[in-house]
């Protein structure tokens, strides 16, 4: 989370400091604004003022779980990215404003791209199944692939910042739209998301014609291929060269951690299990010959562990002995070998 609402900034903190006497300026003529000149000055140095209010803050980033069943990360490049230029920001006649809106989530006020600007990108690709098909290396029927991502149930999250090699996220550009070819251009600034930003991209797949994974990488590739974001044609909102190899990285990364917890539930279940099972019993010694049922010679401290746990009698002590010397053998001389040390214990636990 931010240590600073950059949306709330840009949008609401932006203007704060601006009075009515300002507001009422700028709907004066140009003739009547030239005669304020001064007015003005002070006027654009407050906009100023405020474009860097915006863009020098320092934020804290949270790398949340993520939403969905697979996700990828994916940084920014030279010369940014352009988010949410189509919400209205501008004032009229203000020099030195940010003229262009800009995309924040409302509760972070972080950058994030929205799912549907997401999956819109990479819906715009299903138009040419040439590409596709030449980025799956197969005849794969595109047009069956595309109902079944976009119209059949696979979620697109919003994309959140979640890194940064910067000390802040966001900084102001430029563009000069030439209005006369004899004049010197206007520079209109803007606002950018900083090269070197990582954005993590959820999604929630359904495994169909591609497999969830299969999928997470087409979309990579093709967020690799095409960006996102506004003025793509002009470099930004481009990502580093290692967008799909970190997505097949992660894509495995998540395989390893899916298994690992279907195999602690497995093991729960197991414990569970057993947990019923020894509860059935009548006898310590019962329970004892189902816990340690398997166990070698090589295994004696997981032997010893297993009595350590019960209260036994002599009768019991010495049935446990003649079915562990069946087991694991007469207790051992004295070595130093970490099994015979441990089946030392377990005859002494015993009383022998």
């Amino acid at each position: 989370m931010s240590s600073a609402n950059l949306g709330w900034l840009f949008y609401k903190g932006y203007y704060r400091n601006l009075t009515n006497d300002d507001y009422l300026f700028m709907l004066l003529s140009k003739d009547e604004k030239k005669r304020r000149e001064n007015e003005a000055k002070t006027l654009d140095d407050k906009i100023d003022k405020n474009v860097f209010n915006v863009i020098n803050q320092t934020v804290t980033l949270d790398d949340d779980e993520m939403l969905g069943n697979t996700h990828f990360k994916a940084t920014t490049t030279y010369p940014g990215l352009i988010l949410g230029s189509g919400n209205a920001h501008e004032l009229p006649d203000v020099k030195g404003q940010a003229i262009l809106g800009f995309s924040f989530d409302y509760t972070s006020g972080l950058p994030v791209i929205a799912g549907s600007s997401v999956k819109g990108v990479l819906r715009s690709a299903f138009k040419h199944p040439e590409y596709i098909q030449e980025l799956l290396e197969s005849d794969v029927d595109v047009e069956a692939l595309e109902t079944e991502i976009f119209d059949n149930g696979d979620i697109f999250f919003d994309a959140v910042v979640v890194a940064s090699a910067n000390a802040n996220i966001l900084g102001d550009d430029y563009i000069t739209p030439h209005g006369d070819a004899l004049k010197n251009p206007i520079p209109l600034r803007f606002i950018k998301v900083l090269p070197n930003v990582s954005f993590r991209f959820d999604f929630e797949l359904r495994d169909g014609i591609l497999i969830k994974e299969e999928k997470t990488i087409l979309f990579a590739e093709i967020l690799s291929d095409l960006g996102i974001g506004a003025k793509t044609n002009v470099g930004y909102g481009k990502f580093t060269s290692d967008l799909v190899s970190k997505a097949k990285l992660a894509i495995e990364s998540q395989k390893k951690d899916e298994l690992k917890k279907e195999q602690e539930r497995e093991e729960n279940e197991r414990a569970e299990n057993e947990a019923k099972s020894l509860a059935s019993l009548d006898s310590n010694i019962e329970k004892i010959k189902v816990q340690i049922k398997g166990f070698s010679k090589k295994e004696t401290k997981d032997i010893y562990d297993v009595l350590i746990t019960y209260e036994l009698d002599d009768t019991e002590k010495k049935e446990l002995i003649a079915l562990l010397k069946i087991q694991i053998g007469e207790k051992p001389k004295p070595k130093n070998k970490a099994p015979i040390k441990w089946a030392i214990k377990i005859y002494e636990l015993l009383g022998e």
